[in-house]
């Protein structure tokens, strides 16, 4: 078969009517390709771009439903702005940037993030929000209107990080915001963001974090604008308790500290811990286990592991005691039954305690932990007993590790163990099991030769072989193996 010329040949004949009649079909037949007819142009040094075309462009792809496409569409409108700031037209790139944050602005939001499954679309947005800000920084002569206009969106920008929850969407937008900026700007830019704060817990999308975000915005600019007192006075009467909480701790002002987190920080877990830190910290540990068990009086909230920690550094070995075994009974580890171990014995209390944690994990069906103690002191009676009790489809994990731990001392139930692991296995079918059987069934292998029993090894994969003979793949990773 004939290859057909190049494209560019066969248009070349075409007359102009004729190729604009061919165009339109193509569009009529699959109108997807309005987007490159629309498209806009490379951009001529110094001259104004068609901003209409680049605003319907962005609208197309960001309506799209795929990332790849709407990543090569975003760049090649970003590399428009790239190539007129290369060449220092910076208002005019600044246009395009300008144009293409807005529309990100308004378009990526939790819908967007779907499409953005590995964040390569919010990395141009990064891309473009740099060169607006680099635009900013570097043109001359920008007149009042585009530069509010610029800075603005730069602010809008801030805005949408906070309600996406903080994923540094356009990061160069803060700083430019914070740092490039004049007094002017600030004269108002300043109520827009007092203005958000007030708004902030009030709006869906914003809370008591984005209260935060602005306050630290304005307190920022504040310092680095060398008024510290400002910045103190904007925490003072515009922060969340947190940040008033902190800011009277930062200060040695404990006592209203202290008060601040008593009214707000208790339906807050995380946070009372954080502040009970920041307390030991600022030594004063009285007053951080005193905030602790009050928070703890409510009942919503337990914060053993943080008592046992604080009695371990900062009590007597009998407080220690008291909150580990309340802390192993909600939250077992076996680092902390050794370290109940070592404080209980010198005050001659394991034997005791012992006892009533492991009648407290058993009451609980809390087989897992009793194992763990089990292996943990050879006692591998309990450690089989607890096995049978625990539920078939939680069993199989804990079976191959008690297996392996009672090997040396008793073979043959190790063996026991394995043999039923290889059955489970080859009963859940597929090539994954089998392989999970074959890993097994080498474990097995191992025992019978220290027992010196190979010749009933080999008859144990007979069988195995002969019971499952119309299973190819199971016999395929045997052979792999050499078994």
């Amino acid at each position: 078969m004939a290859s057909s010329p190049p494209l560019a040949k066969l248009l070349a004949k075409r007359s102009r009517e004729d190729l604009l009649e061919m165009i339109e079909q193509m569009v009529q037949r699959h109108p997807d390709l309005i987007a490159v007819v629309d498209a806009p142009q490379t951009p001529t040094i110094g001259r104004q771009p068609d901003l209409a075309k680049y605003q319907r462009q962005v609208e197309r792809i960001f309506q799209g439903s795929e990332m790849r496409p709407m990543v090569a569409g975003l760049e090649a409108l970003a590399g428009h702005g790239e190539r007129l700031s290369e060449s220092s037209d910076w208002i005019h790139a600044g246009d395009v940037y300008h144009l293409l944050l807005e529309a990100a602005n308004e378009h990526y939001d939790d819908s967007a993030l779907e499409v953005d499954y590995n964040g390569e679309v919010g990395c141009v947005i990064q891309e473009i929000a740099e060169g607006l800000s680099d635009c900013l920084k570097r043109a001359k002569g920008l007149d009042a209107d585009r530069r509010r206009a610029w800075i603005e969106t730069l602010f809008n920008a801030v805005l949408k990080d906070i309600e996406l929850g903080g994923i540094d969407y356009a990061y160069f937008a803060r700083d430019t915001v914070l740092f490039h900026t004049t007094d002017e700007d600030w004269v108002w830019l300043e109520p827009r963001i007092q203005s958000e704060i007030q708004n902030a817990l009030v709006r869906k999308s914003f809370g008591s974090w984005a209260r935060e975000r602005l306050v630290n915005l304005l307190a920022e600019r504040a310092n680095h604008s060398g008024k510290a007192q400002m910045a103190e006075e904007i925490i003072l009467e515009l922060g969340t308790p947190e940040q008033r909480a902190f800011f009277h701790l930062q200060h040695h002002d404990l006592e209203t500290a202290v008060e601040i987190a008593r009214v707000h920080f208790k339906s807050l877990p995380g946070l009372v811990i954080q502040f009970a830190d920041s307390l030991l910290q600022a030594n004063a540990p009285d007053l951080a286990l005193e905030f602790v068990q009050e928070c703890t009086q409510d009942g919503r909230h337990s914060y053993e592991e943080w008592l046992a920690k604080f009695y371990k550094n900062h009590g007597q070995p009998e407080q220690f005691v008291a909150a580990q075994i309340d802390l192993l009974k909600t939250c077992f580890t076996l680092k902390g039954y050794r370290d109940l171990q070592a404080q209980a014995t010198p005050l001659g209390k394991w034997k005791s305690l012992r006892q009533a944690l492991l009648s407290a994990l058993e009451a609980q069906k809390s087989y897992r932990s009793l194992i763990d103690v089990a292996l943990l002191e050879q006692d591998w009676d309990s450690a089989l007993c607890y096995l049978k009790k625990m539920s078939p489809w939680n069993r199989e994990s804990h079976q191959a590790r008690v297996a392996e731990k009672i090997q040396a001392d008793r073979p043959e139930v190790a063996i026991a163990l394995c043999q039923e692991l290889i059955q489970a296995a080859i009963n859940q079918r597929g090539r994954d099991n089998y392989r999970r059987a074959v890993q097994h069934l080498q474990v097995t292998q191992r025992l019978y030769k220290r027992l010196r029993q190979e010749s009933e090894f080999q008859q144990y994969v007979q069988s195995l072989r002969t019971q499952h003979k119309n299973l190819p793949a199971l016999k395929q990773e045997l052979s792999k193996v050499g078994l």
